[in-house]
């Protein structure tokens, strides 16, 4: 382990659960808090430049004076609020390209096996569509009732398949 990480944070924390979490958690408060002690700085800052006048200033010189010498402060201050946003992103990033993405992508292949399935399914011995009519489900119950044979195992009778025409007449 190098030296630099000895008593800090390392990729080994990160990898363990709700590690980017507790990281991110705790560089959020640690940004947060430079950046309020920046604002404060600033406001203090910016009022104390406001009060420095020279002679021949027009009536806003001091305060605009104030503003374009606080900017770069300012935008200090604004970019440490936005790296506090962007450590409140690091737990979700981890969580959706690490945690989330194996688990959709095993449900996006069980979705596609079973597609494949069903289609495979349906195709009858011409390899042409068979379509699941109230005939077809008919037929199939009627072949696998308890006695059909007076065997009683279940199996199929040896009869054809009932069309539509027979479920119309049995109904």
């Amino acid at each position: 382990m190098n030296q630099h990480h000895k008593n800090g944070w390392t990729s080994e924390h990160l990898l363990r659960p709700q590690g980017t979490n507790l990281y991110a958690a705790q560089q959020r408060e640690r940004l947060r808090q430079m950046a309020n002690e920046v604002q404060a700085l600033l406001h203090e800052y910016k009022s104390a430049l406001e009060n420095i006048r020279f002679e021949g200033d027009k009536p806003m010189e001091a305060k605009v004076r104030a503003f374009r010498a606080t900017r770069p402060m300012a935008a200090l201050e604004k970019h440490l609020r936005d790296a506090v946003n962007a450590a409140g992103k690091i737990d979700a990033s981890y969580n959706r390209f690490y945690v989330e993405l194996p688990v959709k992508r095993e449900a996006r292949a069980k979705a596609k096996a079973l597609q494949k399935a069903n289609k495979a399914g349906t195709q009858n011995a011409q390899g042409i569509q068979a379509v699941n009519t109230a005939a077809n489900l008919h037929g199939i119950s009627a072949g696998l009732a308890e006695n059909p044979n007076g065997n009683g195992d279940g199996t199929p009778k040896d009869q054809p398949p009932a069309t539509f025409l027979d479920f119309l007449k049995e109904a």
